[in-house]
């Protein structure tokens, strides 16, 4: 079943559902509007018992180009922009709070914001060819979101490689790197999430969810912490 609104789609399989971004003729790029529909497909998708896992995936070629900065940058849109902040804090808050296991499909490019979006979900599935980067800094911007998924799930060496070398990573790099889960050739991409989706539907509700409660407690150091030691710090300009 399918459920569309005006860039977001929820398409609801058989024991999973798929939050799709769907403006794939700008390359799924990052609006108040988008992301307040993802934030409401999440909700969706997380309160319907028959859905044990969430992927989480772009319309085209691309997951997600970044913010859109047609509609965000410029003093015309200051108030969009200060929109764009709350959302997208509470989505990511929202992601790391979801009791269900969230998969993100790696097809083509997760730039910036869509990188973070990316990094947000429990796994990770690429592409060899696709690529995410954590392009901020090259733009004379800070990557806020970015910097507390990567230093929270990956410590910050690797938050200091992606996030001020600002190289791009490939699917394979990503794979070598323990940030994908897996890596497959890129027409297949899609396909291979959904085969872990469907296996993950399989398992227990309760039980992934009480697992990802106590690996989030155990870790220590969780988003939510890193997240508000940030807040005390400078960001830069438009953050992502």
């Amino acid at each position: 079943m399918v459920e569309r609104t005006s860039v977001v789609r929820i398409e609801r399989r058989e024991g999973w559902g798929e939050l799709v971004l769907d403006r794939p003729a700008r390359r799924n790029a990052l609006t108040v509007e988008l992301v307040v529909q993802l934030r409401a497909g999440l909700a969706q998708l997380s309160a319907d018992d028959a859905t044990g896992a969430i992927l989480v995936r772009g319309e085209g070629s691309c997951l997600c180009s970044g913010l859109d900065l047609r509609e965000l940058v410029g003093e015309a849109n200051a108030s969009k922009r200060a929109a764009f902040g709350t959302e997208w804090s509470e989505l990511h808050r929202e992601l790391a709070a979801c009791a269900r296991p969230t998969i993100a499909v790696l097809e083509g490019a997760a730039v910036a914001a869509g990188a973070a979006l990316a990094l947000a979900c429990d796994f990770l599935l690429a592409g060899e060819r696709a690529s995410l980067h954590v392009s901020e800094v090259t733009r004379a911007m800070t990557a806020p979101m970015n910097i507390a998924w990567l230093v929270t799930k990956y410590g910050s060496a690797r938050a200091l490689d992606l996030c001020v070398s600002a190289e791009p990573h490939d699917g394979v790099d990503l794979f070598r790197l323990g940030m994908a889960v897996a890596v497959v050739d890129d027409a297949n991409v899609l396909s291979a999430a959904r085969e872990m989706a469907a296996r993950l539907s399989g398992y227990d509700r309760g039980a992934m969810a009480a697992s990802k409660d106590m690996i989030r407690a155990a870790g220590g150091f969780d988003f939510e912490t890193v997240l508000t030691q940030m807040r005390n710090r400078p960001v830069g300009r438009t953050p992502s």
